[in-house]
This record gives C-alpha cells, structure tokens and sequence, in this order.
C-alpha cells in the first residue's frame, strides 16, 4: 500500500488508469482516506476522535468522488463510475498529508503554505484522474479538478 501511495503522490498516471480495472484497491483507498483524516490529530487524539477523523474524512472523500463524477459525466459526457471515482480520489487524498501535518506548526506562514502546497497538490491529483477516467484534456480537466477541490472545501466545512 506505500508503493501505492507513493506512486499516487508522484501523480502517476499510468497507476490512476490502472485503478480503474482494480477493484481490490478500493479497500486501500478507504484506508488512505482514513489515516490522512487522522493525521491532524496525532497529537492528542483519542479512540473515538480517531473514529470521528476517519469517518468524516471518507465522507469528504464520497463528496468529492460525487463532484468528480457528476462533473466528468454529466458536463463532459463521458462514461464513469462512482465506485471507481471514490477509489481514484481515494488515492489522491494522498496530496492531502501536507494540510493534515501543518496544523501541528505554530507558525502560521508555514501552516498556510502546507495549505496551498496540499490545495495545489490535490488539484493536479484530481486532473490526473479526470484524464485518466475521463479521457479529458485541459480545459475540461482543470474544471472537474476545481469541481473536485470545491467538492472538499464543502465537505470540510459541513464535516
């Protein structure tokens, strides 16, 4: 699962399309989902915090994966997935870890810049995965990736 991760974290393309035939990898996608949720809240965090990161953090997951889809098949017209989405943006949450460890620094030009390296991180991550799903080029990758991106700041806000 690390070789995985690392691989979604270079924005490989040619792992996100071989997700697409990998439905085994979904539980990995959860797991990735889950322990980034976590990450913020190493430092004190109890059972049942845990539980609560994890879980909101896969909603989030579920409400981007429904953005990515929604805007990837109904805007563009192209065929797709929700299970495949999720488990796509799944492994993308992996541009995430940066927002997750900046909490942890008590300078706040350090925390925002782990915030824009995450934003923009996540963003092209999302762009991988429009092309890779979607068989999309700019500028239709770049509009399901702001879809996506806007998807989790929602989700962020409501959970």
């Amino acid at each position: 699962m690390l070789r995985q991760m690392v691989r979604a974290g270079r924005l490989d393309r040619s792992f996100y399309t071989s997700l697409l035939y990998d439905g085994y990898a979904t539980g990995n996608a959860v797991l990735v989902v889950a322990v980034v949720g976590i990450i913020p809240g190493l430092r004190n965090l109890s059972v049942l915090d845990a539980a609560f990161s994890a879980l909101s953090s896969i909603v989030r997951a579920g409400i981007v994966a429904l953005a990515v889809w929604a805007a990837g098949v109904y805007l563009f017209r192209r065929y797709g997935q929700i299970p495949v989405s999720f488990r796509l943006i799944g492994f993308a949450n992996v541009a995430l870890i940066p927002f997750g460890t900046g909490v942890w620094f008590s300078s706040s030009a350090l925390r925002l810049t782990m915030v824009l390296v995450s934003g923009v991180w996540f963003f092209l991550a999302i762009r991988v995965i429009a092309r890779s799903q979607f068989d999309l080029e700019h500028p239709e990758d770049s509009f399901v990736a702001g879809a996506g991106v806007l998807a989790w700041y929602v989700g962020s806000i409501l959970f």
